[in-house]
């Protein structure tokens, strides 16, 4: 016994209520805690104890005991007889036997561990009342599951990872309809029951390291899966393309896999300045000719087939980009993990070193490092020497220079020898892809036409034996790879898929390159398409737009006009601004990415005050509080100042909007600074800037609470500087922007903003956007959670789920959307969504959420009284169900004095608690 255990047996009394003697080289259970008659926790964890002694029985109140890695080599019998016992780990043991009467027993514990001991079987018997709630057998010698647990309609997390079972009963799932972890991981395991189906409420499942070659078509009712692990196993990896599409998408790719064949593709981008001979090389390397002498505006894109080691047709989609700098935003959309870049620059160009440094870090951004050829072209004309050694010390994805000649053909041999290396070698190269997938794919790329719609596409894929969800899983997957272009997520796109992505991006660069356009400094209307696109048809345009917003390369300035941000003149506006007393924050690039600002503004168009924004500039404002933004390309710095009572508020905001432009561009770590505010720099324009993020370690880890700076040496108090860039309150109650009434009167006011909108929208409502965009307009940190479905009519798009967090991603509310153009007693939609909003999307039980109701009836006042009613008669709907009964419903009059806005509010009883649903109908009619 080790002497600190000793120390802890002096002190126990009968009072003691918790015990932990934890390797303490205890051969038995101490005499010392006999006294203990109350005690509810004990740990025994890591001693050397072979048995539990007779007198533990008087133990009534233990509730926790763990006995882990001791010598037990049977089941402590004795332990059954504490009828409050509610965790029992008796993990790392010796145990090698347990009979069905002492398994019985064990599962009326609530958390069992019996993990890592020598159990080879246990009884068949059925346990039929248990009371278990999470067992874990791991690492024992199981070699079929266990039948016994079959029936234990409790359990909600099971573990039987690593161990030897190759045998799962046909009905072994049946009753555990309450599962919702389930952990078969490296076991023998060739096949898995039907009744796995039967897991509606299964949100994790592990079955890496078995045997399994195919699953049941019963998974697909796995709707509740958020997390599925099926590596080491002959069914094979899942495509990355096909795994980003979560869950959903990896069960529909193995139940489609069946007759199968290997992906032998990738991509080949050819970048580089303008006239360099981009062209000239794409066709030399396919056709081993040149073609006539032209720029290439947008993109243009071809297949290639050559040899490589794995395969003898290896397909190689090229895509030769134009050289212009605008279109480089729009390059991250049609990146893939099987991606292989070719820059190419000319012999001829003495600014090369400038060309490099811009295109590898433009390369390097947008593609997650990506493997890159460099290509010196027009050798025939002259050679200039490099430094290769210094560009692949810091650009480490360079994977070889080749001088050619796209003219002459000198050298194309060994370039197209070394690219069929390197493309061959690219992650994920030979992914087993469904067979009929490939043949749609056929069918798509034979059409004639650059689009077809939505229903086209499901048509030809139900002609396939693909259902309309597994079709659009097949779409998004054709979408991630590049091959064609389907934008779900956003309510027009939606119904259009792009088989050739070059026409519709090359009719948004057609509009960047318009000299209209440029000599109205970016803007355009409908009118001006006209000229700009005669020949793309006219209601295609409509898409073109959509997809231009989509980019972030413009947004709607007014009814049908349209502004691209990075065309606006680069002179900075007149303004007045006091710099004095404001709240500053830089950002400083190594390498600044063309668009950052023209997004930014594109991102926060709703907030630019009096209309002030130039290329590299702009002012916003929220409430009484502005915000001055600029850039500065030669420096390569953004800069922010903040004027107003809500500075740290509104800098969040800003800050959030910047770190998800630079996620999406691979760039999460651009230093950002803050000034010093010592005596000397509080007042300057150029004051010391300290690096923000160290600034924040310092005042959370460092015993010193000060921070020299480097102009006035002194110290500067380190949680007085930061106080400056903190909101007020972190907490909901005391914050304004987590009131639940101020959200209730944001709601109202955008309402209003709706309203005098919803005639705007020639084209399709895309009130859903409007909604996100004006509440963040407001504040709001915003996760728009968009899905898809139908209205209640089946004509437009479904419901849309907002969650409104606090800064630091709690939730604080949901709000769910969708249309109604009726609602009679055998309305169903309305049942449906409140379901959905108090149960599905609500796993934190907040205490109010919203719904938004789009009222399409042609008499809006009958449509609210039929709603009313409707919400009165909730109890006793059955598509409602019994779990949120409707406990009252009040109709708020007082909130606003609009014709065309309702609102009320029911109250819902959640076992004793109230939860309120804020209800606000919108004549959209």
């Amino acid at each position: 016994m080790k002497p600190h255990i000793k120390e802890k047996l002096k002190d126990l009394r009968t009072s003691t209520h918790k015990v932990q003697l934890t390797t303490g080289r205890l051969k038995e259970v101490p005499n010392e805690l006999k006294i203990c008659t109350g005690i509810k926790y004990l740990d025994l964890f890591g001693n050397s104890i072979h048995e539990i002694p007779d007198w533990f029985f008087q133990f009534k109140k233990l509730e926790h005991l763990s006995l882990k890695n001791n010598s037990l080599k049977t089941l402590p019998i004795i332990i059954f007889t504490i009828e409050n016992l509610k965790y029992l780990n008796l993990a790392d043991n010796q145990i090698n036997e347990i009979n069905s009467h002492y398994f019985r027993n064990l599962m009326s514990i609530e958390k069992v561990d019996i993990s890592y001991n020598q159990i080879t079987s246990i009884s068949a018997e059925r346990i039929t009342y248990p009371k278990c709630e999470s067992l874990s057998i791991k690492g024992n010698k199981l070699q079929k599951f266990p039948t016994a647990v079959s029936d234990s309609h409790t359990l909600e997390k099971l573990d039987l990872s690593e161990n030897k079972i190759s045998l799962i009963e046909d009905d072994a799932f049946d009753q555990l309809e309450n599962l919702i972890e389930l952990d078969l991981s490296f076991n023998e395991l060739t096949y898995l029951p039907t009744s796995i189906g039967k897991l509606k409420k299964l949100k994790r499942l592990n079955l890496s390291g078995n045997k399994i070659s195919s699953l049941p078509k019963e998974f697909e009712n796995l709707t509740s899966l958020e997390f599925l692990d099926f590596d080491s196993n002959p069914i094979g990896r899942v495509p990355v393309e096909i795994s980003s599409q979560g869950v959903s998408g990896i069960i529909n790719y193995y139940l489609s896999l069946g007759d199968n064949v290997q992906l032998f593709e990738a991509k080949l981008l050819i970048v580089g300045q303008g006239n360099v001979g981009k062209t000239y090389l794409m066709n030399r390397l396919i056709h081993n000719t040149i073609p006539d002498t032209h720029s290439t505006e947008g993109i243009e894109i071809k297949t290639w087939k050559i040899e490589t080691p794995t395969s003898p047709d290896f397909r190689v989609n090229i895509w030769d980009f134009g050289g212009q700098e605008i279109y480089h935003s729009t390059h991250q959309f049609f990146l893939t993990n099987r991606s292989l870049y070719l820059l190419v620059w000319e012999a001829r160009t003495d600014q090369h070193l400038i060309s490099f440094d811009y295109w590898l870090n433009v390369i390097r951004l947008l593609s997650n490092n990506s493997p890159i050829i460099i290509v010196l072209n027009k050798i025939d004309e002259r050679i200039i020497n490099i430094d290769e050694k210094s560009l692949k010390t810091k650009f480490k994805n360079i994977v070889s220079f080749h001088q050619v000649s796209a003219s002459t053909g000198q050298n194309i041999d060994l370039l197209t020898a070394k690219i069929g290396t390197e493309i061959n070698s690219l992650p994920l190269i030979g992914d087993k892809l469904p067979k009929v997938w490939l043949e749609i794919r056929t069918i798509l790329e034979s059409l004639k036409s650059n689009y077809i719609s939505a229903d086209e596409y499901l048509n030809i894929c139900n002609q396939h034996g693909l259902s309309n969800k597994r079709a659009l899983f097949l779409s998004q997957y054709f979408h991630d790879l590049g091959v064609f272009l389907h934008f779900q997520e956003d309510n027009l796109l939606r119904n259009i898929l792009f088989l050739k992505p070059e026409w519709a991006t090359n009719a948004v660069y057609k509009i960047l390159d318009s000299k209209d356009v440029i000599s109205r400094n970016g803007e355009f209307d409908p009118n001006m398409l006209d000229s700009i696109l005669d020949d793309f048809e006219r209601d295609k345009r409509p898409y073109i737009v959509t997809l231009m917003k989509k980019f972030e390369l413009c947004f709607e300035v007014e009814q049908n006009v349209y502004l691209i941000p990075e065309l606006l003149k680069p002179e900075k506006l007149e303004f007045d601004w006091d710099y004095k007393d404001n709240l500053r924050f830089e950002y400083h690039y190594d390498f600044m990415p063309a668009g950052i600002m023209a997004r930014f503004i594109v991102r926060t168009r709703n907030l630019i005050y009096d209309k002030t924004f130039w290329k590299n500039g702009v002012i916003i404002q929220r409430e009484n509080t502005r915000a001055l933004i600029t850039t500065d390309q030669y420096s390569r710095k953004l800069f922010i100042w903040i004027n107003g009572n809500n500075a740290s508020f509104l800098l969040e905001i800003i800050r959030k909007e910047l770190n998800d432009i630079h996620q999406s561009l691979n760039y999460s770590d651009v230093p950002e600074k803050i000034p010093c505010n010592c005596s000397e720099c509080i007042n300057s324009m150029s004051p010391h800037l300290f690096n923000y993020t160290f600034v924040k370690r310092v005042g959370t880890e460092n015993i010193f609470k000060t921070i020299p700076c480097e102009i006035s040496a002194t110290g500067v108090n380190v949680h007085k500087l930061l106080g400056l860039y903190k909101i007020d309150s972190q907490e909901p109650d005391n914050n304004p922007m987590y009131s639940l009434d101020k959200i209730l009167n944001d709601l109202i006011e955008v309402g209003s903003r709706i309203l005098e909108r919803k005639f705007q929208k020639k084209i399709e409502d895309l009130v859903n956007d409007d909604i996100v965009d004006l509440l963040r307009t407001k504040g709001h940190n915003i996760s728009d959670q968009t899905r898809s479905g139908l209205s209640g009519s089946g004509k437009g798009a479904g419901e849309l789920d907002i969650m409104i967090r606090m800064n630091n991603g709690i939730p604080i509310t949901i709000i769910e959307c969708f249309r109604l153009e009726s609602c009679g007693s055998k309305n169903s939609v309305v049942a449906e969504h409140l379901t959905k909003l108090l149960s599905k999307y609500d796993t934190h039980e907040l205490k109010r959420k919203f719904i938004v109701v789009f009222g399409e009836a042609e008499r809006f006042d009958n449509l609210w009284t039929n709603y009313i009613q409707y919400i009165k008669d909730l109890n006793s709907n059955n598509d409602y169900g019994e779990k949120y009964p409707l406990s009252g419903f009040s109709v708020r009059d007082d909130l606003h004095s609009f014709a065309n806005m309702k609102v009320g509010i029911s109250r819902h009883d959640n076992n004793g608690e109230s939860v309120e649903v804020v209800h606000v109908m919108l004549n959209m009619k």
